[in-house]
């Protein structure tokens, strides 16, 4: 029985941990310390950067004993992504807008891309390739 537990380990469970990537996403700007701020990853345009139906994974930032506010993507495998942030100010859950549809709550996609003129950065212009654990930092806009 024991051998079986180690060749089931060896064989199933080691190469998971070996190829399981994390990113770690540093933010800043934020408008207000009581808010909850949402994080998604996206592994395709569909729903990016704001559908949270068609996000790979989401979470909820933390604030550590330093002050730094942070969320964290695990079990990831290589391959392009693309991270959205929200910082829900009202507590409704859901990104706030204008009629016109300019967010009303700050907002912040991977790679700081900017908001376009009518509409939200694209999926290609916020994307990276991840093949290693990777730490980035996404600045909130007001």
């Amino acid at each position: 029985m024991f051998y079986k537990s180690i060749a089931y380990f060896v064989l199933f469970l080691s190469p998971c941990m070996l190829f399981s990537i994390d990113i770690d996403v540093q933010i800043s700007n934020r408008k207000s310390n009581s808010s909850t701020i949402y994080c998604g990853i996206f592994k395709s345009p569909a729903g990016f950067p704001t559908d949270s139906k068609l996000r790979l994974k989401g979470s909820t930032a933390s604030i550590d004993k330093d002050g730094k506010v942070s969320c964290k993507f695990t079990d990831l495998v290589k391959g392009k992504y693309a991270i959205s942030l929200l910082e829900d100010l009202n507590g409704n859950g859901e990104m706030d807008s204008t009629l016109v549809g300019y967010p009303k709550e700050p907002w912040g996609v991977s790679n700081n891309a900017p908001m376009h003129t009518f509409g939200p950065p694209t999926f290609d212009e916020a994307s990276f390739f991840l093949d290693a654990n990777k730490i980035i930092n996404i600045r909130l806009n007001k």
